[in-house]
Order: C-alpha cells, then sequence, then structure tokens
C-alpha cells in the first residue's frame, strides 16, 4: 500500500543544492483563484548541508520569489523534502501573481494582468514595467522541475519564459 502524502500549511521543505549547500522554502497558502494550487514561498539564503533547522529564523529570511506548485509531486520525485513547519507564513493577502494575456501578438506587446492570492478580481497591468515586475511573480503552477530550477540557477527550465520577465 501507498504511504499517504500529506501536506500542511506552515510545512518548511528542504532542497538540496549542486554546491552541497540547501535552501528552504514554506508551504503558506492554497491559491482558489489559480486552480486551488499551493502557494510557496522560496527564501533567499544558502545553508550548510548539515544545518540543524532552526523553523523560526528560516522564515524571518527574505523572500527570492513565490510561486504556485504541486508538492506532492515535487517529494515523491525527490526534489524537495519536508522538514519542519512553522505557523509564521507571512503575509498572505499581499502576495501578487501576473500572467499575461494569451492573445498577445509578440513577446514586446505581450499584456499582463495581475491578481492577489485567492481573489478572482484580476486587473489589467497592460505592458509589463520594469517595476511591476519586481513586485510580482508568474502566476502560472510550476512543476518540480521548475522550481527547482529557479531555485539552483534563477530561471524556470522549460517555460516560455525570457529571463527578464521574471
Amino acid at each position: 500500500m501507498t504511504k499517504r502524502i500529506i501536506t500542511k500549511i506552515g510545512d518548511i521543505f528542504s532542497v538540496a543544492l549542486n554546491n552541497g549547500n540547501q535552501r528552504f522554502f514554506q508551504y503558506i497558502a492554497n491559491d482558489y483563484s489559480q486552480l486551488n494550487s499551493s502557494v510557496i514561498r522560496v527564501f533567499k539564503k544558502e545553508y550548510p548541508a548539515e544545518y540543524e533547522l532552526n523553523s523560526e529564523e528560516v522564515v524571518k529570511d527574505e523572500v527570492d520569489f513565490y510561486a504556485h506548485a504541486i508538492l506532492k509531486f515535487g517529494i515523491i520525485e525527490g526534489a524537495w523534502q519536508k522538514v519542519g513547519k512553522s505557523q509564521d507564513v507571512g503575509d498572505t493577502e499581499n502576495i501578487l501573481f501576473r500572467m499575461y494575456c494569451s492573445d498577445a501578438v509578440d513577446h514586446k506587446d505581450r499584456l499582463w494582468y495581475a491578481w492577489y492570492i485567492n481573489n478572482d478580481n484580476r486587473f489589467d497591468v497592460g505592458v509589463l514595467s520594469e517595476s511591476f515586475r519586481k513586485v510580482s511573480d508568474i502566476g502560472l503552477v510550476f512543476s518540480a522541475k521548475d522550481i527547482i530550477g529557479r531555485i539552483k540557477d534563477g530561471r524556470m527550465p522549460g517555460t516560455m519564459f525570457w529571463p527578464e520577465e521574471y
């Protein structure tokens, strides 16, 4: 019988890096307005592989990015492992995601819209400005491979997005 995978808001996960260090992310919400997917916040700081998790220290770190993910698949694939939990999930009311309108003709003219977690009121952004790019993250539901790629290299492999659009 297969063991059931249970994840809960507040869970902290570890990702092993190629240099022997590790980084952490936390499951902070479900976004009912984006396929009811899990929302994670990935922290910037790298820790040595032998670091013994101090959950409250880790969640105080600066957030590198937010993303939608399916946590179960990352666990099954061995991309990350659950290592702890913290009740502190940060400010989930003001996390902003963006996505381009699929009917835009080309890359330069892509028009964007945005939304806050669990808010069906999406709003038009128009052409993506540098300032708006800095305060929002791409709102697709990413695979474990894509999340790991961004954690390790700063890029989401296999996506249609150019680096300057992150």
